[in-house]
């Protein structure tokens, strides 16, 4: 199923929809990057009793403009179009709670949204949050003198591109999302797929992990994040640190000490939805 909604400037976008008749909850998902809505599949057909709903992020590989794709994080349009998304999702379903819910990159970009806080017909504060791998750090950081130079070649080429594999942590020819070896393999040849990313792009990503730890004191409503142990990308103890820093009262951490970073594509995928579903009923 498919619903349309519009952009903060106006573009007419499809987006996934797994509605439920006599749904309790609706859940906005924000893929991660490189990745699709599509990939949040597995949580409606666990939980039965919310509808869930998934945009295609601007810049990533379902973006309708082809030009854009992998060039431009663009966060301050990243942000509206979570506001717009959410605004979308609360016309479809206006009595009930409505939870953000954001993977890897997705789960940045939701607590960057969380920490600008609401705004009169542009942004609105949703009833819950969940963040799965939230990339708040690197597993392997990037050396400050590299980083540097790596600034002042995007200064001069911003498009040049680089794979996100020299991030992780992992000696192997890319980084290793999931144990099940049937869907890592899929996910090279999904249409979404991105090989990889401007210069550019990665380094207004480095700049959004690096403003990640301000986020966290931002908001106040429940809010439940996921930690894979074995993430390619971000170390779980980087995740309970940043997770610390987070004021609301209302907030649950859950590590998979053996999972690896797409959680519900992994092979403990049905502990991890199960642990939403139950945080979920908790709260609607």
């Amino acid at each position: 199923m498919r619903i349309e909604w519009k952009t903060f400037d106006g573009e007419q976008r499809i987006a996934h929809a797994w509605k439920k008749k006599g749904s309790k909850a609706a859940v906005a998902c924000i893929h991660g990057m490189g990745g699709s809505g599509e990939e949040f599949h597995p949580l409606p057909h666990k939980i039965d009793d919310c509808s869930f709903y998934a945009l295609e992020l601007r810049g990533q590989g379902c973006d309708p403009v082809n030009s854009r794709r992998g060039v431009a994080l663009d966060l301050e349009s990243q942000i509206n179009d979570i506001g717009a998304f959410l605004m979308a999702i609360r016309l479809e379903h206006p009595e009930e709670p409505l939870f953000l819910m954001g993977e890897s990159m997705g789960a940045l970009l939701s607590a960057a949204y969380m920490a600008r806080g609401a705004q009169p017909g542009l942004r609105m504060i949703p009833d819950g949050l969940i963040l799965s791998v939230p990339v708040v750090g690197l597993a392997r950081p990037v050396p400050a003198i590299l980083r540097g130079l790596l600034r002042l070649v995007g200064k001069v080429a911003p498009k040049v591109r680089f794979s996100p594999s020299y991030f992780v942590k992992t000696k192997s020819n890319g980084p290793q999302l999931t144990r099940d070896q049937v869907y890592h393999e899929d996910l090279r040849k999904k249409p979404h797929h991105i090989k990889d990313f401007s210069l550019g792009f990665l380094m207004e990503l480095g700049d959004l992990i690096d403003a990640s730890e301000s986020f966290a004191p931002c908001w106040d409503v429940p809010t439940l994040v996921l930690s894979a142990g074995c993430d390619c990308f971000v170390q779980p103890t980087q995740i309970s640190t940043w997770f610390e820093k987070i004021s609301v009262a209302d907030k649950k951490l859950h590590i998979y000490p053996e999972a690896y970073h797409l959680l519900w594509h992994d092979w403990d995928k049905e502990v991890v939805l199960s642990d939403i579903h139950a945080w979920l009923t908790d709260r609607i």
